[in-house]
């Protein structure tokens, strides 16, 4: 087979439940292939993504995008609010977001996020009183990974309770808002609850910048964030929670899904995690490398015509990195397909690399490892796969696991 005759089809059932051949197969005949039925660039090789990650004339914003199909519809008075966002965002200068991540990324470093990891437990726990609620002998454990982070970045912002249905809504449209190309009644829907979360976050900001002690939370931390008297505007606080929310929330879903599914299907590798908890942080990291998610979610375009590790890139051109590929590629993982918890946790490239590192990355792996560490070690060490998992391949974005069947066994007790 050669790059003529080869199909990439990430549309196709197949490629969502296992696109491991697929990806073998870029790796070693095209780690930037051509794929001429979308006019893309895909990149699959670690050596070539970490390139694409510091490529500086690949930018995120769709208005690069050979294809882009113009800004009439943000003009329209119903979508003032979902426009503030992304100007404040993806449409940020370089300079400007450079500002605006060294200003926000204080409060989510490694010891901020140990900061917060009360809050994330006290999230994790609610979510299995609820699952327990039930009283099921089978649960569906999606159904557990869905109530974390949105609980957890609830609580980290401030939510209070009477605005909890609100800022579900508008996380919800965030996440859709990722594909801003369909329906006409679905994209006023999203601009509608983006109108509606803005109105409410503005709320919360006016209310904090007032206050006379400043809340213990990630906004009271923006507030006050202070480098060579430049801050952050309300609508850069604004398109940042709306960036945690895109990459922390179903990033953290489906990365637990997998995580569990991972480790209850090398029983092995469970019970030495359960020997030696020590081993969680790297045994989360071999879980996001050996079964990634993501199928088209990390996608560029070519500010400029320039050759991207010898292959031409046309101004306008998508380019798009396939980070569980990488993942496997065999010149930097020793037996790449094998799943070993001891294996060096600083290698995978689930999160990013380099300046395009996820902003939200720290909070991610911390949800992950205490819902896994609850579920797995702690409370239910006699969990069991119950049925297949179904993953929906209709999903442009990601393989995601929809359910996910486990038999908990008996409860040894929550925390403490």
């Amino acid at each position: 087979m050669d790059t003529q005759t080869f199909e990439f089809n990430p549309d196709s059932e197949r490629f969502s439940s296992d696109p491991y051949s697929d990806y073998a197969w870029l790796r070693e005949h095209a780690p930037v292939f051509d794929w001429s039925a979308r006019g893309a660039l895909v990149v699959s090789g670690m050596a070539e993504l970490r390139t694409y990650f510091g490529e500086p004339r690949l930018s995120a914003d769709a208005r690069e995008w050979e294809l882009y199909p113009g800004d009439a519809l943000f003009e329209q008075p119903r979508y003032a609010a979902w426009r503030r966002i992304k100007r404040a965002g993806v449409e940020l200068a370089p300079a400007d977001h450079a500002r605006v991540r060294k200003l926000a990324s204080r409060a989510l470093t490694p010891s901020g996020v140990r900061q917060m990891e009360a809050t994330v437990q006290a999230a994790v726990d609610q979510a299995i009183a609820e699952l327990l609620e039930r009283d099921e002998e089978v649960v569906n454990i999606c159904e557990f990974a869905e109530r974390i982070p949105l609980e957890v970045m609830c609580r980290l912002l401030g939510v209070p309770d009477e605005f909890r249905g609100q800022f579900r809504r508008f996380a919800q449209a965030m996440i859709r808002s990722l594909q801003p190309f369909g329906d006409i009644e679905v994209l006023n829907g999203i601009a509608d609850a983006v109108a509606e979360g803005v109105a409410m976050l503005e709320q919360m900001i006016g209310e904090v910048r007032s206050a006379s002690v400043r809340p213990d939370n990630l906004l009271g931390a923006w507030v006050e964030a202070n480098e060579d008297d430049e801050r952050l505007s309300d609508d850069e606080m604004m398109a940042l929670v709306a960036v945690l929310i895109i990459a922390g929330t179903d990033t953290t879903v489906h990365g637990t899904c997998y995580a569990i599914h991972g480790l209850l299907s090398h029983p092995e590798a469970l019970r030495e995690l359960r020997a030696e908890p020590e081993l969680l942080r790297g045994a989360i990291e071999e879980t996001l490398r050996w079964d990634g998610f993501g199928k088209l979610a990390l996608m560029r375009y070519a500010t400029e015509s320039f050759e991207l590790c010898g292959t031409p890139v046309r101004k306008g051109q998508m380019v798009i990195g396939l980070g569980g590929a990488a993942n496997r590629d065999p010149k930097v993982f020793s037996e790449p397909d094998r799943f070993d918890i001891r294996r060096d946790p600083q290698a995978n490239i689930t999160f990013g690399h380099g300046r395009r590192y996820c902003l939200g990355a720290n909070l991610a792996r911390t949800e992950m490892m205490l819902a896994v560490r609850s579920l797995l070690i702690e409370r239910f060490p006699e969990a069991e796969l119950a049925g297949p998992v179904v993953i929906d391949h209709r999903n442009p974005i990601l393989r995601a696991m929809t359910q996910l069947p486990l038999r908990l066994g008996p409860d040894h007790g929550s925390r403490g």
